[in-house]
């Protein structure tokens, strides 16, 4: 690496193709296994943080009525302990509801 003094102040240039520092082979691997982890977040939105991306499955509201049949199907089936996201679906046969829906509504 040399000096180089220019129009707007002090430079450093490499004097050979070499880089400043050896890394080792180890370094390299880690390097390249954060730089493929990292590959797919971008930082360009204000503050660093990701963008909302909204999910394709439509927002389902649990109105008393369609809660009242979840209940059902699920004392059905023996309970909250042997009672399962596709059987609960089965049963309560509703047009519009998937598994992922039973699923979440399961955990409440």
């Amino acid at each position: 690496m040399k000096r180089v003094d220019g129009d707007s102040g002090l430079k450093w240039s490499l004097s050979s193709s070499r880089s400043i520092y050896s890394e080792s082979s180890a370094m390299r691997v880690a390097r390249r296994r954060m730089d493929e982890n990292l590959a797919g977040i971008s930082l360009k939105s204000p503050g660093g943080v990701r963008p909302y991306v909204r999910s394709k499955m439509p927002r389902l509201r649990w109105t008393p009525d369609l809660h009242s049949c979840f209940e059902h199907a699920v004392q059905r089936l023996g309970g909250e302990d042997r009672a399962t996201p596709k059987m609960v679906l089965q049963i309560m046969d509703v047009k519009g509801l998937t598994i992922s829906h039973v699923k979440s509504h399961l955990q409440v």
